[in-house]
């Protein structure tokens, strides 16, 4: 685990995950339909193309999967895998106006971006999913070969989390994300009263330090969840 980072005072605000937002830590999965859509439209939407005899649409490329570990040190062979994470509700503490999520970890996978796709929960619409990124802060020598793209955002830097730029976005049910390569991000969170399994896909060699870097947040990062919003703050 990287050194742990010392206390700080900083206070980030959470907002509602969408496409639109979370292009500099990855990408969004959601259906681009309505839940009232139920019938196949007579004009496949922009993107999509008919599909099963005319009875689905199929949307392509919808999200990365992405391997850099050409670049790692060690030269190791990785392989894609899918595994499953069964994510039960977080302890959550009584605050003034809510209640209060504290979070003790970031992560990052620096050669592979990492998918989480919800398959169900166990509850009801109020089980929702918690995401906390960071963008990377500048190494004292970058490594020469690296370079950022789409779904390597975080490439171009190798140092640890940056606090003051960190974001949280609630996820609702039925939404899934795509880490860019790289990018650092607290463990799954689930908020509320039900279970949700996760499907999960990346890249791995099996060598722990090149598939997954973990650094401590001394102070950890407040979640306040209520009725009418979510506040993140550190």
């Amino acid at each position: 685990m990287t050194p742990p980072i010392p206390p700080r005072s900083i206070s980030i605000h959470a907002t509602p995950l969408t496409p639109e937002a979370f292009p500099p830590f990855g990408t969004v999965i959601t259906s681009p339909l309505s839940p009232s859509t139920t019938t196949l439209p007579s004009t496949p939407p922009l993107g999509s193309a008919p599909a099963n005899q005319g009875t689905a649409l199929k949307y392509t490329n919808i999200s990365p999967l992405t391997s850099t570990y050409r670049l790692a040190p060690s030269g190791a062979p990785a392989h894609p895998t899918m595994s499953m994470f069964t994510c039960f509700p977080r302890q959550l503490r009584p605050s003034k106006g809510g209640q209060l999520f504290d979070v003790r970890v970031l992560e990052r996978h620096p050669y592979t971006t990492q998918t989480f796709v919800p398959l169900s929960t166990s509850s009801n619409t109020k089980t929702k999913s918690l995401i906390i990124v960071a963008p990377t802060l500048d190494s004292p020598s970058p490594p020469a070969t690296s370079s950022g793209t789409p779904y390597f955002p975080q490439a171009k830097q190798g140092g640890p989390p940056d606090l003051d730029n960190m974001k949280a976005f609630v996820a609702e049910p039925g939404m899934g994300v795509t880490y860019g390569v790289g990018t650092w991000h607290a463990p799954m969170v689930v908020i509320g009263d039900g279970r949700v399994d996760f499907v999960v896909t990346q890249w791995v060699s099996g060598r722990g330090g090149e598939d997954c870097q973990e650094v401590e947040i001394q102070e950890g990062v407040e979640v306040v969840v209520s009725e009418e919003k979510v506040r993140a703050r550190l």
